[in-house]
């Protein structure tokens, strides 16, 4: 099998972040160094019927907490851009250390609208490093765009996932 240097796990309701933790946690047990993040959730608070949206660093463990609590009555977007940059930041530090895998958990409306992580897997590319990211169902249009011939679709299985990490690029 030939890796190709992008590979999207779609998902709609799944929980993607426990599978994507349990491929980065299999590769980093066999030793394989990874950058990236897993999202998760936090707790919800008084003010907020929201749960925390927080990213976890593959290679540092730092957790970055990516949302704001707007009220409980808000309408408006809870991501914290600052958090989300200086997470990107943290990521971009990772990538200079040549890790042998980028792992993000969403490939989102960010990325879409040309902001998220989009500079950081275009960096990991033109470094060689392989990229896995989620993507929802609804973004699968805009992932082959954004991809094109140097991206392929694994299905929601960790054995796939792991197989494509392993094959040779």
């Amino acid at each position: 099998m030939t890796r190709t240097p992008l590979a999207a796990i779609r998902f709609e309701d799944e929980e993607i972040d426990a599978l994507l933790g349990a491929v980065a946690a299999e590769l980093a047990d066999a030793g394989w160094r990874l950058a990236g993040v897993i999202q998760s959730r936090g707790g919800t608070n008084a003010e907020s019927d929201c749960a925390a949206m927080n990213l976890t660093s593959l290679a540092t463990s730092e957790v970055f907490c990516i949302s704001q609590n707007l009220g409980r009555d808000s309408e408006g977007c809870r991501l914290h851009l600052g958090e989300l940059g200086k997470c990107a930041k943290a990521i971009e530090a990772d990538l200079a250390q040549a890790p042998d895998l980028l792992v993000l958990s969403r490939f989102g409306r960010g990325e879409i609208e040309g902001g998220g992580f989009r500079d950081l897997i275009a960096h990991a590319l033109a470094a060689g490093i392989p990229v896995l990211a989620g993507v929802r169902q609804d973004h699968a249009e805009a992932w082959a765009d954004f991809c094109g011939d140097f991206g392929c679709d694994l299905p929601f299985e960790k054995d796939a996932a792991l197989e494509w990490a392993r094959a040779e690029g």
